[in-house]
């Protein structure tokens, strides 16, 4: 455990973790959840995000506009979201409003009312949300991407739910929901700030005392099943022809994810020296964005490079890529091209950490994930350990042709 880190579980089982920033004047409080869209089924799919939007309009005790004008008018900023493996509802503020924030925070994630008027009128929201992610190119073909890469699993359903499933869900499916997976031992409230441990325990008493949740569900996330390579094309209505490609990759609790996230960061990281830019729009001219990301799951991960072209160039952007993934599994590294690589990626990563509301959040999901929390520098040694060999067999692994697939947004022709 990080020293920099206090943990307790209070009686009802939720626990808190709490890390102290002396001499900052804002204070990051958050609730984190290990449940998401993976946790949903064809019926309620969307259910997770619905409940993230619904939670700010009613409380027992407060309305709608109570809950948006709490933190708001102390110059705060409340805000939630939803990915497929989590949920988290988060405050900051000054720190003299930082009880305040936590009051309010388990009131809506405990309390909230889901009136049915609300459900209606926010249904109307989300299918707006769900218009708007569809006329967005670069967010939608993910959304496919996992759909044909996790077929038939929870991990390849759309966050925000389809039409069909978001209209069907009522306050009788919300609220088991919540009951079936709003569970102590999959709950972290999460404080960062120039808040001690004692003045935390001294909130956590007093508004999470009454909390009463079941200690857990017993429900075990199933292990999607390895689907065959696709090369899939479907016609949209875009200027430009969008491509994806990609593979399975690994979870979050497999050692070799620390050789991917070097690679990721090579091929198509953060940066304008990432080799994918350099060699497809630098040199070549011939898309303005592409980009690798590497998610890691519980249990499976996707890695994956995106860009968007002119329909003429696309064939010849795949074939720049591909030789940039051959040159990754068939190069070695010398140890002082990887070293540098590590010198970029951790500067890259301190800067995020760096940041404490993004700390907040890091310190929850860790303790979800992982049981505690994973400080930076072990974080560094874990990254620090990667060796060129590792990266030539996990580059072998994952970036192998025959373990590449690839899905296509054309435009309709005429």
């Amino acid at each position: 455990m990080n020293d920099d880190h206090n943990i307790f579980t209070l009686s009802n089982g939720i626990r808190l973790v709490h890390r102290q920033i002396q001499h900052s004047e804002i204070v990051h409080t958050g609730y984190m959840i290990n449940v998401g869209s993976r946790d949903e089924n064809l019926v309620n799919n969307g259910v997770a995000h619905f409940i993230e939007h619904t939670v700010f309009k009613g409380t027992a005790k407060r309305k709608a506009h109570h809950i948006l004008r709490r933190i708001e008018n102390v110059g705060g900023e409340l805000n939630a979201y939803t990915t497929r493996e989590k949920t988290c509802y988060y405050a900051s503020g000054l720190k003299q409003y930082a009880e305040r924030a936590v009051d309010l925070l388990t009131d809506i994630t405990f309390n909230s009312v889901f009136p049915e008027k609300e459900i209606e009128k926010e249904k109307k929201v989300i299918l707006e949300e769900i218009d708007m992610y569809d006329d967005s190119p670069e967010e939608s073909i993910y959304d496919d991407f996992y759909a044909l890469i996790f077929k038939d699993h929870s991990l390849g359903f759309n966050i925000l739910g389809t039409k069909a499933t978001v209209a069907e869900l009522n306050r009788r499916s919300i609220q088991d929901f919540i009951f079936d997976h709003y569970v102590a031992d999959k709950l972290i409230l999460s404080i960062v700030g120039d808040i001690t441990l004692k003045q935390a325990e001294k909130m956590a008493h007093r508004f999470m005392d009454k909390v009463s949740i079941p200690a857990s569900n017993n429900i075990k996330r199933q292990l999607p099943e390895t689907q065959k390579k696709f090369n899939e094309t479907y016609t949209k209505d875009f200027a430009q022809t969008h491509c994806i490609m990609g593979s399975r990759a690994y979870g979050r609790h497999d050692e070799r994810r620390f050789a991917l996230s070097l690679i990721n960061n090579i091929l198509g990281g953060a940066g304008m020296s990432s080799r994918l830019n350099m060699a497809v729009r630098e040199k070549h001219g011939l898309t303005y964005h592409i980009a690798s990301h590497y998610s890691g799951y519980e249990d499976t991960g996707i890695f994956s490079i995106y860009f968007a072209c002119d329909e003429k160039n696309l064939n010849r952007c795949k074939d720049l890529i591909s030789r940039e993934l051959k040159k990754m599994r068939d190069i070695r590294f010398s140890e002082k091209q990887l070293e540098q690589v590590k010198v970029q990626f951790l500067g890259q990563m301190a800067m995020v950490v760096e940041n404490n509301s993004v700390h907040m959040q890091h310190q929850a999901r860790s303790l979800l994930d992982f049981g505690y929390v994973q400080s930076f520098k072990e974080f560094m040694e874990s990254v620090e350990k990667v060796t060129t060999g590792d990266i030539l067999e996990v580059a072998n692994d994952v970036l192998h042709p025959d373990n590449i697939s690839s899905l296509v947004y054309e435009d309709e022709k005429e």
